[in-house]
């Protein structure tokens, strides 16, 4: 990865991470909560719980936006969106 420039290897590895959050929700039909997720891919394990959480809802956020994954408000979970392109 030493011929990649920054930007590259951060989107590089924003992508491995965005695609472990939608596989790990595609196992888990009911959904799983901000924490959960956080808490399952050690997403800053060694972070106090609201930090955790923090890098977690930006991640979370993205695939929302993008229509990757769905927000299910009445269960409060994030659940993987199976009509996704």
């Amino acid at each position: 990865m030493n011929d990649l420039d920054h930007r590259e290897q951060a989107q590089l590895g924003l992508k491995y991470i965005e695609d472990s959050v939608v596989n790990l929700l595609t196992r888990h039909p009911r959904g799983l909560s901000l924490s959960s997720i956080g808490e399952a891919l050690g997403l800053g394990a060694e972070l106090e719980p609201t930090h955790r959480d923090m890098i977690a809802a930006g991640i979370l956020e993205l695939l929302t936006r993008s229509g990757r994954i769905l927000w299910d408000d009445a269960n409060h979970t994030y659940i993987d969106n199976p009509e996704r392109s």
